[in-house]
């Protein structure tokens, strides 16, 4: 039953929703024109030349400009190494300067007056440690020497030599992540930071947030499977709880996927490769950019046509594309799309044999054949998905001490599962009453608004204030359903303000960053109790404050690191139900729920040695869940009172803690190596039983990184040693009970080498080789059996 007046506040959200939309159009379009009509205030301009440790010019280099309130701009030095940023607003920019067969490099922040014209020179080295500017940490520019969180980045230039298909696998021996594929490319992949579940990483897309409002979890877990990092500049990973600037889900940690920018001049990349699998890839990228404007456009198509079992067919479209336009030095309005089309064959889960039950102390090893049966070949099961992402934003500038900026975001996904009644006739005894077909279908979309200013009070004292309102709704529809209740919607609508306050003190070698979030809740079911109806989800607080200092004469940083992470409930998780053989529609949701609320602790030391060629690092790291929802299997009452036997229920959560370290080290011209190693040891929390072994997450993991580039050839080698886990395995039968096997450790090993020729003055080919797994290791992820030794070749074209 809905009332007059919730029906009333819905209608009112979709007219605000309405207004929102042009009031930002209106904004974004008044800008443009006072900014391009008013624009005569004194301005300053830095020009400058990028050339290599011998002073040779070094042409077509990416140029970034970036000031710690937000705004940035890019370039490309010329043919004669030349690059200008011209009529900028007085103030501090940072410039990061990018090329091929360089290390990567950040000048010191530059102080601009007005009417001032710096000049500077830029040098870059081909043996160093990486500098780059960090985004994610804050939500601002940093450069990495003065980040007070832990953060790992991932840039384009690594990505392609790893010659990875899709983004887990590439982020696969990060310190602190664990990267799971159960099956063939396309099968279930998770993504685990610091020991957490799979739906406790945020995924960002240029800082805001992309979620499946269609997910049992409200989280991107769905979406991680068919991720492609198309036309991107690099992805950051940020350990621990980013919940006060980012929202939900940033309880484990957060991944920023950062696009690239526009730069001057055309250029355009084409791609082929083929391999084991028969594993097919086409990509194009093509990105341009004149004075005030510049796009970037990219496409991957991926297929593998047989899978680890011969079938398990899977294709993925992917695209990304992003538009620029600089009204003025001060004044840039972007764009975004982000999409995947994928469509992927499905086997039966693994289930426990009696002798995995056998065990009468401890757990059970996982040995296939004797405690359990691999996963099994279905003929016609299957996933189709969809995702969409379009973003638009306004950046702006008025003065050296305040910066804004104005987003509209949409997320629309759409998934599609389904079974039908073949069975593989080789495993017809397993079927003995034939398969379970069904039909599922669930839609979410997401409709965010973000504003954020930005105001330098004092040269050490960066404020940020924010708010954003959110708009989601999930369809759902299954067949067969045994319910009424069947093609519904339902909604759900919050809202948040945050602040930061960042404070730079000792001659910026002290950081403090303290930050804040308040988030509330207003929900609408398509199948709610007349009593519940003026219930609303309650509010979530959390905060965050983390402190740096940078003894610069030894190259160290201590840091350290607290905060609250949440995650919201879902709509499933407050209306949903599901379909069962046997038992028919049963209802799980409860729109009671509250937010999911942790603690996290982090802190340790990087250290520089040998003229930034190495870099190490250890961090140690605590987070305690809370409070976490939970479904509980049986009630004995139920807290609603709505007839339900199982369902979702607020309960203590478990607790992680563990060790980072790493090595990171250029030795020599063109040789690259990172060592690291994560021991986690986490838990979570039963109500009959207190603390036990966290599922998935294995105690000990090794990563091994070498590459190493002479002339025109280029070799990288990346090894995962991956220790015991434990996993639940379940009978394929009555009573269904669930075993806990222990898996056993695994190494994954892969190489790539290349050959790269120029043809002519603005066309390189790049002729590439390799295999993964490359040991022909036989393990299993949850008992899928993974791929064996699977190679592969290509090639590239730029242009």
């Amino acid at each position: 039953m809905i009332t007059t007046k919730n029906y009333q506040w819905i209608h009112n959200g979709k007219r605000s929703l309405r207004h929102g939309l042009l009031s930002l159009t209106a904004a974004v379009l008044c800008s443009a024109c006072f900014a391009a009509s008013v624009f005569a205030q004194s301005t300053a301009d830095i020009h400058g030349t990028v050339t290599d440790e011998k002073g040779a010019k070094v042409a077509g280099a990416s140029v970034h400009l970036s000031s710690r309130t937000g705004f940035y701009l890019s370039t490309s030095s010329d043919s004669e190494g030349k690059f200008e940023f011209a009529t900028l607003s007085p103030g501090e920019y940072f410039i990061e300067v990018k090329a091929d067969g360089f290390s990567g490099f950040t000048l010191d922040e530059i102080t601009v007056a007005r009417a001032d014209r710096k000049q500077v020179i830029v040098a870059l080295k081909v043996a160093g440690i990486s500098e780059n500017v960090v985004v994610t940490a804050t939500g601002t520019a940093q450069r990495d020497d003065e980040v007070s969180k832990v953060v790992f980045i991932l840039d384009s230039a690594e990505f392609e030599q790893k010659h990875e298909l899709l983004l887990p696998e590439a982020l696969r021996g990060t310190p602190g992540v664990r990267v799971q594929q159960q099956g063939s490319p396309g099968a279930l992949t998770t993504l685990r930071i610091r020991g957490q579940r799979a739906f406790d990483t945020a995924i960002l897309l240029d800082g805001m947030r992309v979620r499946d409002a269609g997910d049992i979890n409200g989280s991107a877990a769905a979406l991680m499977t068919d991720l492609v990092p198309v036309a991107m500049d690099r992805v950051e990973v940020l350990r621990g709880a980013g919940s006060s600037i980012y929202g939900t889900s940033a309880v484990g940690g957060v991944v920023n996927l950062v696009t690239d920018t526009p730069t001057a001049g055309i250029h355009f990349e084409l791609g082929a490769e083929g391999g084991g699998l028969e594993t097919f890839r086409e990509r194009v990228k093509l990105s341009s950019g004149w004075k005030r404007f510049g796009f970037n456009l990219g496409l991957n198509r991926l297929d593998v046509r047989r899978g680890v079992d011969g079938e398990d067919q899977y294709g993925n479209s992917a695209g990304s594309a992003r538009v620029q336009y600089n009204v003025s030095p001060t004044l840039v309005i972007a764009g975004n799309l982000y999409g995947t089309i994928s469509n992927a064959r499905l086997n039966d889960s693994p289930f426990a044999l009696p002798a995995a039950f056998a065990v009468t102390s401890g757990f059970a090893r996982a040995v296939p054949g004797v405690t359990f049966h691999p996963d099994l070949n279905n003929p016609d099961e299957g996933r189709r998905n969809r995702l969409l992402v379009g973003s638009l934003r306004l950046l702006g500038q008025p003065n050296e001490n305040i910066s804004y900026s104005i987003s509209y975001q949409r997320v629309s996904s759409h998934r599609r599962n389904y079974n039908g009644p073949r069975i593989d006739p080789r495993l017809a005894t397993f079927y003995p009453f034939g398969d379970f077909e069904f039909f599922s279908l669930n839609k979410g979309t997401t409709d965010t608004f973000d504003g954020r200013l930005n105001i330098h009070i004092a040269r050490s004292n960066l404020v940020t204030a924010g708010f954003e309102f959110e708009n989601e709704s999930l369809f759902q529809q299954s067949i067969p359903s045994f319910s009424f209740f069947n093609n519904t919607t339902d909604r759900q609508r919050t809202f948040a303000v945050f602040g930061q306050d960042q404070i730079s003190l000792l001659g910026d070698r002290l950081q403090v960053s303290v930050a804040a979030r308040g988030q509330f809740f207003r929900i609408r079911a398509a199948d709610r109790p007349g009593f519940l109806n003026s219930v609303n989800g309650e509010r979530s607080i959390t905060g965050d404050a983390s402190v740096a200092y940078f003894v610069r004469s030894t190259g160290t940083k201590l840091h350290a690191h607290a905060g609250n992470g949440f995650r919201a409930p879902s709509l499933y998780e407050r209306f949903g139900g599901g379909t069962f053989q046997n038992l028919g529609f049963v209802r799980f949701g409860d729109p009671t729920l509250r937010a999911e609320q942790s603690i996290s602790v982090d802190g340790g030391i990087e250290q520089r040695f040998a003229h930034d060629r190495v870099l190490a690092s250890a961090n140690y790291f605590y987070t305690r869940l809370r409070r976490v929802i939970a479904l509980q299997s049986s009630f004995v009452v139920d807290p609603l009172g709505l007839g339900r036997f199982s369902g979702f229920v607020n309960q203590p959560g478990g607790l992680a803690r563990g060790l980072e370290t790493s090595l990171e080290a250029s030795p020599a011209r063109g040789t690259n190596l990172r060592f690291s190693y994560t021991y986690t040891n986490s838990d979570r929390s039963l109500v009959s039983r207190g603390l036990q072994p966290e599922y998935v997450i294995p105690k000990n993991v090794f990563g091994l990184l070498f590459s190493q580039r002479y002339r025109a050839f280029a070799f990288n080698f990346d090894l995962t040693r991956t220790g015991p886990y434990l996993a639940p395995v379940f009978e394929n039968d009555f009573p269904f009970r669930s075993a806990e096997l222990i898996f056993p450790a695994y190494t994954k090993a892969d190489v790539f080498g290349s050959y790269e020729r120029r043809l002519a003055d603005r066309t390189t080919i790049v002729l590439f080789a390799g295999a993964e797994n490359v040991f022909n290791r036989r393990y299993y992820e949850n008992g899928f059996l993974a791929p064996e030794v699977v190679g592969r070749a290509g090639l590239s074209l730029k242009f």
